[in-house]
């Protein structure tokens, strides 16, 4: 949501103009959230938060999951009509063999004239190189995008998207607050114990991991 913020309103560039003693209006003027339309790929517990939250503002939400869809959000057809039909595109999927590079070129380049692609879930969903070449091009429909999970992290860090104006970059900050930070330790305690107790009914276990330990 704060991405969301942050892009529909040119925060940053405003702010940098501030700090430089100018005062500068907005080159285009901004559209009201309840003019744009949301598609969530994703929509488990995080995808479903952010439909509910956009949603009380007014934006048009619809979603594309295994899940099923809540009351506030609308079922797409495909992942290609929710690229074409969003403004704003916001991704909530886990890191698997199916999503890994699920948006590249082809994709971006069904999206509408002027949109912005979120992504606050893992790195290796989007080809960086195809995002950033997207965002280089006036001539492209994506207009910006913001990005908080990178395929290449922390020590390791870097991306072909480093430097482009219309890129949001943050270094996998979404989930760092102290009450989402409190209740993961909570959970991976309760987890352990179920896990130590035998009662492994909800608790996420990796199979092949915990066969290999096993082995050795």
């Amino acid at each position: 949501m704060a991405q969301l913020f942050s892009l529909t309103r040119n925060l940053s560039e405003h702010n940098e103009a501030a700090h430089q003693g100018r005062w500068s209006g907005p080159s285009d003027v901004a559209v009201e959230l309840s003019e744009l339309t949301l598609g969530v790929l994703g929509l488990g517990r995080i995808g479903q938060a952010l439909s509910e939250r956009a949603a009380a503002l007014g934006m048009n939400v619809q979603g594309l999951s295994r899940r099923p869809a809540g009351a506030a959000v609308r079922s797409a057809e495909s992942l290609g009509a929710l690229l074409a039909s969003s403004d704003v595109v916001s991704l909530h999927l886990p890191l698997t063999p199916r999503t890994q590079g699920m948006i590249g070129r082809v994709e971006l380049a069904l999206m509408r004239p002027g949109s912005i692609l979120l992504n606050t879930s893992r790195g290796g969903i989007v080809d960086e190189q195809a995002l950033a070449e997207a965002l280089r091009d006036p001539a492209h429909p994506l207009a910006a995008a913001a990005v908080d999970t990178f395929a290449h992290e922390h020590a390791a860090f870097t991306s072909p998207l480093f430097g482009l104006p219309n890129a949001l970059l943050t270094p996998h900050v979404a989930g760092m607050t102290r009450r989402a930070m409190a209740e993961a330790a909570v959970r991976c305690a309760d987890n352990s114990a179920a896990l130590l107790a035998g009662r492994s009914n909800g608790v996420p276990v990796v199979t092949h991991a915990v066969t290999s330990a096993a082995s050795g």
